[in-house]
């Protein structure tokens, strides 16, 4: 790690150098390589970002990463089957380096809002999960459900803890177009349900989460919108009565006529956490060691899914 607490990226497109240049040219890149194994080779890395079309070329640029000794960040999950994951983790292990997948959800400030939310006192026990999301057509069954159904089985995770049994039912019209109910009871007791499909236009609003307490729920929808709903007090009669602060319903709705820079999706809080942990030298999260467990629920939904 460099003495001033740098961190030298490297950024090696592995196919197409067209695309690579658009790149090279917006974030002023000095210097660009047509294939990242010839940058691993000749220059001293910190760590890599992934970023590719080809997400089943994640894991070998992953590997190739970690024996060269560098971190690495994966803009998709890094890998399709536990023996992959499985290795992954092993060197990680061994080499003292990470790969982390971006699971953006964990840092979208919507979902940060509920996790807070949900772990107060006055949430109660989490009871119930229900989660949404729809997008269009895919290009496989496969990588609609690693690249997007990936993200709400993890945020499950992050929000309610690791997760027991699961059952899956799917719906399916083509090779493109397909829908899954997965059904699953939490470590901790909580039910829970994503529903998840490529059968919606892309332009429509597509996800939405409600979690569940004791009198209490909080609703995050389309990821612009927070409504925290707490038990009210008693109102007797059609006389003024204010908003309780300790009661009523609490809501957090973006304002989009405000241009900021502020950004509520999570993608450069995750890629600022990752940086930042190698500058401290601390392990950035989430790594091998928790990711691992949600590629086993994707290879079990994938599993359940095809012997239906």
């Amino acid at each position: 790690m460099p003495e001033t607490g740098s961190v030298q990226l490297g950024c090696g497109q592995p196919y197409r150098r067209s695309g690579a240049e658009t790149v090279y040219d917006r974030y002023r890149v000095p210097k660009a390589y047509a294939d990242y194994r010839e940058m691993l080779e000749r220059e001293q890395l910190d760590a890599v970002i992934c970023f590719t079309d080809d997400v089943y070329a994640h894991f070998g640029i992953a590997e190739a990463c970690l024996l060269a000794n560098v971190h690495v960040f994966m803009e998709r999950p890094a890998c399709f089957t536990i023996a992959q994951a499985e290795r992954l983790l092993e060197l990680q292990r061994c080499m003292g380096k990470y790969v982390v997948s971006r699971f953006n959800k964990r840092f979208t400030t919507a979902y940060m809002m509920a996790k807070e939310i949900i772990h107060r006192e006055e949430f109660g026990r989490i009871t119930m999960f229900l989660s949404k999301f729809q997008g269009s057509e895919s290009a496989s069954e496969e990588q609609f459900l690693f690249n997007h159904v990936s993200h709400h089985l993890d945020l499950a995770r992050y929000l309610l803890g690791e997760i027991g049994s699961l059952h899956v039912d799917t719906i399916k019209l083509d090779a493109h177009r397909v829908g899954y109910n997965i059904s699953f009871v939490a470590e901790s007791g909580a039910i829970g349900v994503i529903q998840s499909g490529s059968l919606q236009q892309i332009e429509y609003p597509m996800e939405r989460v409600e979690i569940t307490g004791v009198g209490t729920n909080v609703i995050v929808d389309n990821i612009r919108h927070v409504e925290y709903n707490r038990p009210a007090p008693h109102r007797e009669s059609f006389q003024f009565a204010k908003l309780a602060d300790g009661g009523d319903t609490l809501l957090w709705n973006l304002n989009h006529g405000n241009l900021s820079h502020y950004s509520y999706y999570g993608f450069e809080q995750q890629l600022y956490e990752f940086i930042d942990s190698l500058r401290k030298q601390t392990a950035p999260a989430p790594n091998m060691e928790d990711t691992i467990h949600t590629v086993k629920l994707l290879v079990h939904t994938q599993s359940l899914s095809s012997s239906i």
